[in-house]
């Protein structure tokens, strides 16, 4: 239902370019009725466009629920499978990994639905509604807009594994850090009771600085992925305008029509880079999927019923 209301609600953004070019094609070319070619398209806009207010509550409101209830039942079950696990697994593990588990990992896995879900909707939508229009009006532009996709494909082909590998890491470092403060908090008294204080910050120092060497790490790589994803995009961008115009001065598209693949192509643009951009924080919700697992896979379970 939500994913319905999403495609209605959208409407607006994928009639507005057409709605556009007709405004356009009207004033230019002047022919008889230009007038109520602009009044009709302004009046069929402004209705798309007040209805979108009411559907996005309730597409937003629907699929919240679904995922906020998913990221409730994920802790649970990560609670009651603590319940059977053994008590010698649960002291190996340490209490500041399950914490960081329960806590950080579950919110990442509730970011990926989330994304997941919206974003990969959008991306997909927008794309297919875009490429299908322009197919339909200009099949030459419409092969142009393809370009892109391999552009993406070897963006992401060059970045993916540099990006699993910097999150697995940056997450390991976090948990043993996290098991690390709660030790530490727990043995303050016997810190100072032997003056190990001064030992104790010096340790726990450490560890804060291999996680600002991964986190840094971490997003160099990211802005570097996104920095060289947006600039292709926009040089291909620039292109698709000169391409338009020339189409549109041999008089194989009107101006309207300029404007209009403009528009779309920046939509495929934004829906490609969108998908590209969404690759780290998959990468990272499927980290916290992995990490979740090692939890709810265990097989050190203890039978203590009815003793």
């Amino acid at each position: 239902y939500s994913a319905l209301l999403f495609v209605i609600k959208h409407i607006p953004a994928w009639v507005m370019p057409i709605a556009i070019a007709n405004v356009i094609n009207a004033a230019t070319i002047q022919a008889g009725g230009g007038i109520r070619t602009i009044y009709l398209n302004a009046i069929i806009m402004f209705i798309l466009v007040l209805q979108n207010i009411v559907t996005n509550y309730y597409h937003t409101k629907l699929h919240s629920y679904a995922i906020r209830s998913v990221e409730s039942g994920l802790r649970a079950s990560l609670i009651k499978k603590l319940q059977e696990l053994s008590i010698p697994y649960q002291k190996e593990m340490q209490s500041g990994r399950l914490q960081s588990k329960i806590m950080r990992d579950v919110e990442a896995v509730q970011t990926l639905s989330s994304q997941v879900f919206v974003s990969s909707l959008n991306i997909i939508v927008n794309l297919l509604v875009a490429l299908a229009i322009t197919l339909y009006n200009s099949p030459t532009v419409f092969l142009f807009f393809i370009l892109t996709v391999p552009i993406s494909a070897l963006i992401i082909v060059v970045f993916r594994k540099k990006i699993k590998n910097s999150n697995s890491e940056f997450r390991q470092e976090m948990e043993e850090t996290s098991a690390r403060v709660i030790e530490m908090i727990e043995l303050v008294p016997i810190a100072r009771a032997h003056a190990l204080e001064n030992q104790e910050v010096r340790r726990l120092n450490h560890r804060f600085q291999q996680i600002l060497t991964k986190g840094f790490h971490l997003d160099i790589i990211q802005s570097i992925f996104g920095s060289v994803s947006w600039a292709s995009f926009q040089l291909f961008q620039i292109i698709c305008l000169v391409f338009t115009g020339i189409l549109a001065l041999r008089g194989s598209i009107t101006p309207g029509e300029v404007v209009m693949y403009q528009t779309y192509f920046t939509t495929v643009v934004n829906s490609v880079s969108s998908m590209i951009t969404l690759i780290p924080t998959i990468a990272k919700g499927l980290e916290s999927v992995n990490s979740i697992g090692e939890i709810l896979t265990a097989g050190e379970v203890e039978n203590h019923e009815n003793k």
